[in-house]
């Protein structure tokens, strides 16, 4: 039997298995073999020079998802270092090859692979890693809300104050669909600005554990970081589904056990602020958007 009598789903499974394999192109190919029935001569013709051209596909196409991985988490892998985080990222695409067509998909559950390795680690290991766990989350809502439809299309609302809302003069708000919120352990966004910037030899101190809320938002196709009070992001969290500002008020004063009142009277100044960085948008944009002619 040869290439051309077997089905192209044996050859794409085969060639998977065979460069996805942990431990190398040598062991995928047996248990490829063992897998699919085919050993390698019948897939691969030997290469005039001798080499072992599935070696080369297979480091290869690791390398090339690596890089990805490289790319998508530029601050975790100059924190980690670059050979321990390297160790993890080619331990999860071994673990989750990919099997999306964007290699965007890659990376999305490497915070929870960094996670599940804990199970594996003794607490001191464990409690090293929460660190970088949530530098992933942060990395990846950041590549998230660059993809994520924007509101640069969107005609901007005016509002000079949070009275109008208050007064009923404001239509529902709805959080943007680029706008990603975390609830961390650790003071990230100035952690992660500064270690952006520095080189691998100057990176800042890992900050200290305390409780920190951070939105990322997309404003005019770049990226911004906002540290965020506890009322604010519960504030921002109630508008994930459109709803009215006194409703995303309480739900922020249940959530915050702040008095509902004060969380009133702190939206008056800080909703028209939300507004102009791109956090929520108003259902009265989509509206304006819609009437506008083509």
């Amino acid at each position: 039997m040869n290439a051309d009598q077997v089905e192209l789903q044996q050859l794409q499974a085969w060639f998977l298995t065979a460069m996805m394999t942990p431990g190398g192109a040598a062991r995928g190919a047996e248990l490829a073999r063992q897998h699919h029935g085919l050993a390698q001569a019948q897939v691969l013709r030997p290469a005039p020079d001798g080499s072992d051209r599935l070696f080369i596909y297979a480091d290869g196409y690791v390398m090339r998802l690596l890089d990805c991985l490289q790319a998508d988490y530029p601050v975790l892998r100059k924190t980690m270092g670059e050979e321990l985080f390297d160790f993890f990222a080619r331990a999860y695409i071994w673990r989750h090859p990919s099997r999306s067509p964007t290699l965007y998909d890659l990376g999305a559950g490497f915070a929870d692979f960094l996670l599940d390795s804990q199970a594996a680690a003794g607490a001191e290991a464990s409690a090293l890693l929460c660190f970088p766990i949530e530098l992933a989350r942060l990395e990846r809502a950041r590549s998230e809300a660059g993809r994520a439809p924007g509101l640069e299309k969107h005609a901007r609302p005016v509002m000079r104050h949070g009275f109008d809302s208050l007064a009923g003069d404001m239509p529902m708000i709805c959080l943007a669909p680029c706008t990603r919120l975390l609830a961390l352990s650790f003071p990230l966004r100035a952690f992660w600005q500064q270690a952006q910037a520095s080189g691998a030899e100057e990176m800042p101190d890992q900050p200290g554990a305390a409780a920190s809320h951070v939105a990322i938002s997309r404003l005019h196709y770049r990226l911004a970081m906002h540290d965020l009070q506890p009322w604010q992001f519960y504030f921002l969290q109630a508008a994930g589904r459109a709803a009215s500002v006194m409703l995303c008020a309480q739900q922020a004063s249940r959530d915050s056990r702040m008095p509902v009142a004060e969380v009133l009277a702190e939206t008056m100044l800080w909703l028209p602020l939300a507004l102009d960085a791109g956090l929520i948008h108003t259902l009265d944009m989509e509206k304006a958007d819609q009437d506008q002619p083509f």
